[in-house]
């Protein structure tokens, strides 16, 4: 397969590449300036416990919380107001918009150091005080079928992004103490994260004392571990990220695939979790971390996402056995994966346009930006802060920058 650059170089159609560019460079600021415009705070799909019109045994209740949280995720009608949930800061939302600012390429060179100044002591702001170290947690309470943690409660994903943040910061502005705090970022997972033995080696948890087998939480903290690594040469981060890809690796499916968990009620298979754990393999990859054992596990991992987790016309479906709902999480991580992952396949960079089409055709808002989920009765057009606007922000990012690779 070749890619779409390719392929426009060949039929003599090389300024289109440019009309590419500047189309996604145009959303790139298009989102950025929506976000701007609302201070980058906003709605979660996650938010309906931060709600002040709730009875208190809601509250207490845990079958209620999750069905508050599911209600207002899922409700067509946003229903923030008459619950009164306020729009707030998220902390992976932010580290994704630093991620946007430390890549660049959209904005003026000035400009967008000024803002990622700007959007990292935000960050440092929502830093959590449990721990010396720094980490990272959502402002609302986690209610799942696995988990119930407080708001603010230092969790993988948040000081995952947050970390990766610090470094792609560091590497745009060189300087000294954003690698500092990167760094004890890292050590935050060494020192308070368990990394509990398993098939292959040992996987991290989701959060302080969680023993919860879950491979992108895991690998979001391997991800991270590698590029310290890189960055510092610190042996002992090499070293748990190698166990923690080793029990990734061992747990891969013949097919390609990975469950969500390994628990038996985390067997299912989904598009922006998969994303998840390829662009932290890739992260390994870059790193030296095992690099015979991740590149054919990648190759097939890859292979299944693609076959697997899209419809031809680019649609990201949400499982690999059911189409519904399409999420914007789903669009967004999947742009970002598959550009990313053109550097070592150029014909995925076709991939990442399709998807990226077909989100402008189908969830883009007449605001500019996109709707949160549609599904097959109805479609609910909330543009969330965290699980829209940032990510797909990023994903444009890649997007933007992995054409210029390709046209290079």
């Amino acid at each position: 397969m070749t890619s779409g650059v390719d392929a426009i170089a060949r039929a003599g159609e090389a300024p289109l590449v440019h009309e590419r560019e500047a189309e996604v460079a145009g959303m790139i600021r298009n989102l950025e300036t929506w976000g701007r415009e609302r201070d980058w705070r906003g709605s979660d799909p996650y938010d309906g416990l931060t709600a002040t019109r709730l009875p208190r045994w809601a509250h207490r209740n845990g079958m209620a919380r999750r069905l508050v949280q599911q209600l207002v995720k899922r409700s067509p009608l946003d229903l923030r107001p008459a619950l009164g949930i306020p729009p707030a800061e998220n902390a992976a939302a932010l580290a994704w918009v630093a991620s946007s600012y430390a890549l660049g390429g959209f904005r003026e060179d000035a400009l967008e150091r000024a803002r990622l100044h700007d959007v990292l002591a935000r960050l440092q702001r929502l830093r959590s005080r449990e721990f010396q170290e720094p980490s990272w947690g959502y402002h609302w309470p986690f209610a799942s079928r696995v988990f119930h943690k407080p708001a603010g409660a230092p969790n993988t994903i948040a000081t995952t992004y947050a970390g990766i943040a610090l470094l792609d910061a560091w590497e745009r502005l060189g300087d000294p103490e954003l690698l500092e705090t990167a760094v004890q970022t890292g050590w935050f997972f060494l020192r308070h994260v368990p990394q509990t033995p398993g098939p292959g080696g040992a996987f991290f948890g989701y959060w302080p004392g969680d023993t919860t087998p879950v491979h992108n939480a895991n690998l979001h903290v391997c991800g991270l571990l590698a590029r310290l690594f890189a960055a510092t040469g610190e042996r002992e981060f090499a070293e748990r990220a190698r166990r923690g890809v080793g029990f990734a690796l061992a747990h891969q499916r013949a097919d390609g695939a990975w469950h969500y968990g390994e628990w038996p009620n985390l067997g299912w298979v989904d598009n922006f979790h998969t994303g998840y754990v390829l662009d932290s393999l890739r992260m390994c990859l870059d790193a030296a971390i095992d690099s015979d054992a991740i590149a054919p596990a990648l190759d097939r991992g890859m292979a299944y996402y693609r076959e697997h987790l899209f419809l031809p016309d680019g649609t990201p479906k949400y499982f690999d056995d059911e189409t519904w709902p399409i999420d914007s999480q789903c669009m967004a991580q999947a742009i970002q994966t598959l550009a990313i992952g053109a550097a070592r396949d150029p014909s995925l960079l076709a991939d990442a346009w399709r998807t990226f089409d077909w989100s402008c055709e189908h969830m883009l808002r007449p605001d500019g930006a996109f709707m949160f989920q549609r599904r097959p009765h109805w479609t609910n057009r909330a543009a969330h802060m965290r699980g829209t606007v940032t990510s797909m922000l990023l994903g444009c990012v890649h997007l933007l920058h992995a054409l210029r690779a390709a046209s290079a």
